[in-house]
């Protein structure tokens, strides 16, 4: 039986190599080609000591080492801690509780199972896919919050719950499933707030037109072309001349389809002056997004504010997903490249104005 796992797994393992090898634009783009060969060897040397949680860890670990932030394990989850996570400047806090937690809320967490939270995070960073320290922060404070990757990192050794720390104490949380993670803190900043809508807006009290973009994917019956026509007519109609539009947490799709809201932007007298007209960026602002956010810097006068965007300019994208025969686990990966400036070691769009949010600014807005 045993063998027959292994052998499974070892089937799995030396599919992903030759697959990436043949469909990936360029899978050696930042890590020698002997190195990941390596890596594959090991892991198939080590299938029969490791269990199933264990294993995927291991895997995402060597596709996290091609350090192609598009190229990633996408990982089979059902245990959740019932807890939302934030990386602020001095620490991970927790913003968000399902019920019967309520009394953890904005806590700092201090240590996860016996792990202190740096060397929690030390572990994540081994077995994430990507290419800055801002998409980093997004990306563990999701991965955190998935028991089945803290116990196949030996962080906690029971799935069902976990000891946490905090800077008021230790408790025990229990895990549950994603159809329970139902959040009750309805006190949130106004831009995480309608954060399963891909597109919406409202017109602040100042008068200045906010335009949250969440996803550049269609969604529900009200196409984003659609609308986009509405807000550009409530632009015309209440006469607006100041408009902010919020990307921080638009992690890509489809860049085509903001076009036509850029376009109008652009080509607005009244609206497009660097003091009318701003972007907010973020860690979550990634692929294309991105591109959004590129097209307002190049081609309007808008005032790109936030925090440096979680995408690399010059970066490979464009997924397809590789299913492993066996264990039918999923691997995105590149097919394309995109070259949005000329010098390849930026790291990141950089806002002209950085915003860095405090736990107390995020509870006070």
């Amino acid at each position: 039986m045993e063998n027959t796992w292994e052998k499974k797994w070892v089937e799995d393992i030396e599919y992903l190599k030759e697959e990436l090898k043949k469909r990936h634009n360029n899978l050696f783009a930042y890590t020698e080609e002997e190195s990941f060969n390596e890596k594959i060897e090991n892991l198939k040397n080590m299938f029969n000591e490791l269990d199933y949680e264990e294993i995927k860890v291991e895997i995402s670990r060597v596709v996290a080492s091609l350090k192609d932030a598009h190229t990633s394990l996408i990982f089979p989850a059902k245990r959740f801690i019932p807890l939302k996570f934030y990386y602020f400047n001095d620490g991970v806090y927790i913003i968000n509780t399902c019920k019967g937690y309520e009394n953890l809320l904005f806590k700092k967490v201090l240590a996860l199972g016996d792990m202190k939270i740096e060397e929690v995070l030390e572990e994540l960073s081994n077995i994430i896919s990507f290419e800055n320290e801002y998409f980093f922060k997004a990306q563990s404070m999701k991965y955190m919050q998935i028991a089945e990757v803290l116990y196949g990192l030996l962080i906690i050794d029971t799935m069902d719950k976990i000891k946490i720390t905090l800077d008021d104490g230790e408790y025990e949380v229990l895990t549950c499933s994603f159809e329970d993670l139902l959040y009750t803190n309805k006190r949130l900043p106004m831009y995480a707030k309608n954060d399963s809508e891909n597109l919406w807006f409202q017109i602040l009290g100042s008068g200045e037109l906010y335009i949250k973009y969440n996803s550049c994917r269609e969604q529900g019956e009200e196409s984003i072309e659609k609308k986009i026509e509405n807000i550009i007519c409530l632009i015309e109609k209440e006469n607006i001349e100041k408009v902010t539009v919020d990307l921080r947490n638009n992690l890509g799709g489809d860049s085509t389809l903001f076009t036509p809201l850029i376009d109008y932007l652009k080509n607005s007298e009244k609206i497009n002056k660097k003091e009318n007209l701003k972007v907010i960026i973020g860690r979550e602002t990634f692929s294309s997004a991105l591109l959004n956010a590129y097209t307002f810097k190049n081609s309007t006068n808008a005032k790109i504010i936030g925090e440096p965007s979680g995408g690399k300019p010059n970066c490979y994208g464009e997924i397809l997903r590789i299913t492993l025969p066996n264990s039918k686990l999923v691997i995105t990966y590149s097919t394309r490249f995109y070259k949005l400036i000329e010098e390849d070691s930026v790291m990141a769009l950089y806002p002209e104005e950085v915003l860095l949010e405090s736990i107390e600014d995020y509870i006070n807005k």
